[in-house]
């Protein structure tokens, strides 16, 4: 039996997103303008459907309401060939919504919505994980109830599991280790939050990447940095990547895709290196493009590119 590549837990959500001239500050109001419905299912989903069109077998697990949201999003991960036995579908709560707001230059922030993933426990998504071995890989983020990610990392790592957290949103409970996690990654702002910094500037990414792998005891961190790249740090060696040399139109996704797209090169055998130079052009590629899923490629449209970008 093949088995799994990547077993995805994560929330399946409806996302709209709204361009505005400058991003808000507190007490400030501004124009949007060019909204957008229905662009993306969260982040369980689309990472989950970058990794499939990728050429990874990918299996999905997650609550949903029974609506119109919880269709698009399970029809989606489908058409992409994503396995979506382990989708749950609940009358008791609606699927959530979470909107995008957008300014010049890439810049934008997120605002998650209130996840029906609540409904949705630790009894539930280990037995899933059960029932879907053999698996390679297990890969979470923080738009379901923190306790719940821990647990199911912590079972995954017991059935032999490699391991990949997103830490965003960055929780508000405090952690105390993650020696559960494989890899870890977070952007440029929540690195420094777990880091306990303002900017992330203030001290060089060698220095906070091997700071979070410390403090938390995970095996390798990644820590991209948006328009300067990505770093990475596992073993006491750390490396840096330039960003890919693109113009950017749209950056809605590219951090889903750039983990996504490490996580399918780890399941081919490359290095954590290897994986972050194949990831960055995949990321860069992705902010020529508009929307988040629309922009993920197939891994027969893609690979010519960065064979080329990488040589």
């Amino acid at each position: 039996m093949r088995g799994f590549d990547v077993v995805v837990l994560n929330n399946l959500g409806g996302g709209q997103s709204v361009h505005v001239s400058n991003l808000p500050i507190p007490g400030e109001s501004v124009k949007g303008h060019d909204w957008q419905y229905n662009i993306d299912a969260g982040k369980g989903p689309n990472s989950a459907i970058c990794m499939s069109r990728l050429g990874a077998r990918v299996a999905f697990i997650g609550k949903a309401g029974a609506d119109e949201a919880g269709d698009r999003g399970e029809n989606w991960m489908r058409q992409a060939g994503v396995d979506t036995t382990g989708l749950l579908r609940t009358k008791q709560a609606r699927t959530g919504q979470g909107v995008r707001i957008m300014a010049p230059g890439g810049r934008h922030m997120v605002i998650c919505g209130e996840s029906c993933s609540w409904a949705l426990s630790e009894t539930e998504v280990c037995r899933e994980l059960d029932r879907l071995q053999p698996a390679k890989y297990f890969f979470t983020g923080l738009e379901i109830r923190l306790e719940l990610a821990l647990v199911a990392l912590r079972y995954a790592k017991e059935l032999g599991m490699k391991t990949v957290l997103n830490l965003s949103p960055v929780p508000q409970t405090p952690i105390d280790t993650m020696d559960f996690v494989d890899y870890l990654a977070v952007n440029e702002v929540e690195g420094a939050q777990l880091a306990g910094l303002r900017d992330w500037r203030e001290i060089p990414a060698e220095e906070l990447t091997r700071q979070i792998s410390q403090k938390y005891q995970c095996g390798c961190v990644l820590l991209t940095l948006g328009a300067e790249g990505c770093a990475g740090f596992k073993d006491g060696r750390f490396w840096r990547i330039a960003k890919s040399d693109v113009t950017a139109i749209d950056t809605i996704g590219a951090g889903d895709g750039f983990l996504s797209a490490f996580t399918v090169n780890l399941t081919w055998g490359k290095t954590e290196e290897e994986a972050c130079r194949w990831a960055n052009e995949f990321a860069g590629y992705t902010t020529t493009q508009e929307g988040s899923i629309s922009s993920y490629p197939l891994l027969s449209e893609i690979q010519p590119y960065i064979k080329e970008r990488l040589q």
